[in-house]
């Protein structure tokens, strides 16, 4: 029987959320010329990303003890 009750307790708190969230005026009115929208601006793809170059093969001896539990 509990197992009942949590999805129907879950199913009523998104209902409930779901009506009280508010939606931006440029979602809910889209075919309105004069809503106001958030301003464009550019940003480019690739903002933040490392280059991950290829990289000589260390001995994995020691790889393994700088990754492995200190004694």
């Amino acid at each position: 029987m509990p197992f009942v009750k949590v999805p129907l307790l879950m199913a009523v708190g998104v209902a409930l959320g779901a009506c009280s969230a508010t939606v931006p005026d440029h979602l809910a009115r889209p075919a309105d010329p004069n809503a106001r929208v958030p301003a464009v601006s550019y940003r480019s793809v690739t903002t933040g990303a490392t280059a991950l170059r290829p990289a000589e093969p260390k001995d994995w001896r020691e790889l393994n003890r700088q990754v492995g539990p200190k004694s």
